[in-house]
């Protein structure tokens, strides 16, 4: 059973050890920026969990890119708070940047003999194709979900016409789908009362 399937105080039965070390866990193979945290949220949150459906889970990586900051903290929180409010947040967010921290200060502190280190180039030269790859095959995944309704298959297909095709800024894209969202929301709401 997924966690949205549960009643609001289903939600407390996870624990809070567990939402830190599933982020940590993430945020520890974290190569590649925010779009590559997707197929890692897949098989943690959506596959091993079950703490969300894939679709719940798009949403909230979708939030994410709306609110200001990194895109893997802000959907490690949103998605924290929606197993255990603001507990949730803090443990999801202190698990996924604990490993990133550690990471990042040991580099810092040997950045000097590792700026031209052949073997770290290499390997983060060699972590490039991986990383596409990865979100390759999310956006495929994504946009097979779309396409299970007459409306999902519009949106996906005109979305991939106006980035690619258009170079409209992903951006303007974003913004233009929140007004859009929110505009048939609304009419949704004003139809349904009356």
């Amino acid at each position: 059973m997924y966690a949205s399937d549960k009643d609001d105080g289903a939600g407390a039965r996870t624990e809070l050890r567990s939402i830190f070390i599933s982020f940590a866990k993430i945020g520890a193979v974290l190569f590649g920026g925010g779009y590559a945290m997707l197929p890692l949220l897949e098989r943690e949150v959506v596959n091993r969990r079950r703490w969300c459906r894939f679709d719940e889970m798009a949403d909230f990586y979708a939030m994410a890119q709306l609110i200001p900051g990194v895109i893997a903290v802000n959907t490690a929180m949103l998605i924290g708070h929606r197993l255990r409010g603001t507990a949730g947040t803090v443990a999801a967010t202190a698990g996924v940047v604990f490993a990133p921290v550690l990471v990042i200060l040991a580099y810092a502190a040997a950045f000097d003999h590792m700026a031209d280190s052949k073997p770290l180039i290499g390997a983060m030269s060699g972590l490039r194709p991986a990383v596409a790859g990865m979100m390759a095959g999310v956006a495929f995944t994504m946009f097979k979900n779309s396409l299970k309704t007459r409306l999902g298959c519009f949106v996906a297909l005109t979305v991939v016409f106006l980035v690619l095709v258009c170079r409209v800024s992903a951006v303007a894209v974003i913004l233009g789908g929140v007004a859009a969202g929110t505009g048939w929301f609304a009419i949704a709401t004003v139809r349904k009362h009356n």
